[in-house]
């Protein structure tokens, strides 16, 4: 059990630098305030302090496979459910300049006529000056401009309507295969609207593109996951877009890293339900060379403190493979399958072999042999 767990201490230590940046705050009001007096683990503790579990898969029962299959990394700072002011938000389009607007007053055209809303959020009515207009709702800039007008007209009936929509844009960047801006106008736009017209896929994924980014309104940045728009049941994660809304895509960092005696080894994105089983099958077990009887699944455990799970299972047996189907892989998972003993022996000495220095001083006896043998 001590060489098993000695064994897995150089994929810990990868695990750990995969999965470094998990802990972003969810929302950041300043970033410039952070405490400059946090603790640095790294330089108290090392690999040799971190505690292994060691799980056998095949011998979990169905209670105990749903456990460790619900018991998945705490995301809330990516669901925008604890933001009010993004979950609630109803949309309006909100005026600014470049905007035109068409006014009209009952009883007399004075007023009449289509205005731009100047750079300082402003409209020039005649006889009346400037009236600002800027970061204002259709409804609240009828009643600036009822309130502005009665000083002049005794009980004005007014209407506007928006004529150009010019000022409102939000802005989709990062890892998304089209980063685009789009134009806002009085019809309301949605998360996922805007994803599908980004190129966004929520069946498919890479190391070019991610799901997970930061969507910043109103000075504020908030931590957001696309695919919760797609997945959830709640409508509210697919959340109404505002003016100025920046969302920042990055590149997918909650891969499935997968090393060891398979054919197509490397970064693998699956859905939330991908399995032990299908992984082994998409990535092509070398059954030549691994080691059947010991499939690893490396999990760290966040919430405790230096603790990982090491997950085992024995595919000798064709039967197991039910088991590895009901085992579902989480993001971040590290699956390892090492060769076998023969395997390892055989790469030593084919690393050794080219290196003749060093059998040089058994030549003689071997020339020798070669010289002096003679069949009986």
């Amino acid at each position: 059990m001590i060489f098993l767990k000695n064994y897995f201490k150089f994929f810990i230590v990868l695990s750990i630098i995969l999965n470094g940046c998990v802990s972003l705050p969810g929302i950041v009001n300043n970033p410039s305030n952070k405490s400059s007096n946090s603790k640095v683990i790294s330089s108290d503790y090392s690999i040799d302090d971190v505690g292994i579990n060691i799980i056998k898969i095949n011998s979990l029962s169905n209670v105990e496979l749903n456990k460790f299959n619900e018991d998945k990394i705490d995301e809330l700072d990516f669901k925008v459910k604890k933001f009010a002011d993004i979950y609630d938000y109803k949309y309006e389009y909100i005026l600014g300049a470049a905007d035109s607007i068409s006014i009209d007053l009952t009883d007399t055209d004075d007023l009449d006529g289509t205005y731009l809303i100047d750079q300082e959020g402003m409209i020039d009515l005649p006889f009346i000056g400037k009236v600002k207009l800027n970061d204002l709702t259709l409804n609240e800039a009828q009643n600036i401009l009822l309130q502005v007008i009665q000083n002049f007209y005794k009980n004005p009936d007014l209407q506007i309507n928006i004529e150009e929509f010019n000022s409102s844009k939000v802005y989709i960047v990062g890892a998304v295969r089209n980063q685009i801006t789009i134009n806002l106008d009085q019809k309301p736009v949605k998360l996922i609207e805007a994803a599908i017209q980004a190129n966004f896929n929520p069946s498919a994924a890479d190391k070019l593109f991610g799901t997970k980014g930061l969507l910043r309104r109103d000075n504020k940045v908030y931590k957001i996951d696309l695919l919760n728009a797609f997945q959830s049941s709640d409508e509210k994660e697919n959340f109404f877009l505002k003016k100025d809304d920046v969302i920042f895509i990055d590149r997918n960092s909650d891969a499935i890293h997968v090393f060891g005696e398979v054919s197509k080894p490397g970064i693998y994105f699956p859905n939330m339900d991908y399995s032990l089983t299908e992984l082994i099958s998409t990535s092509g077990l070398n059954q030549l060379t691994a080691n059947a009887k010991k499939v690893y699944v490396i999990r760290e455990k966040y919430a405790s403190f230096l603790e990982v799970d090491v997950f085992q299972l024995d595919i000798k047996n064709p039967v197991n493979l039910i088991a590895g189907r009901k085992f579902l892989l989480q993001e971040r998972d590290i699956v390892f399958i090492p060769p076998t003993e023969i395997v390892k022996w055989n790469r030593v000495i084919s690393l050794l072999l080219p290196q003749t220095n060093l059998f040089k001083s058994y030549n003689p006896i071997i020339n020798n042999g070669l010289e002096t043998y003679k069949e009986p």
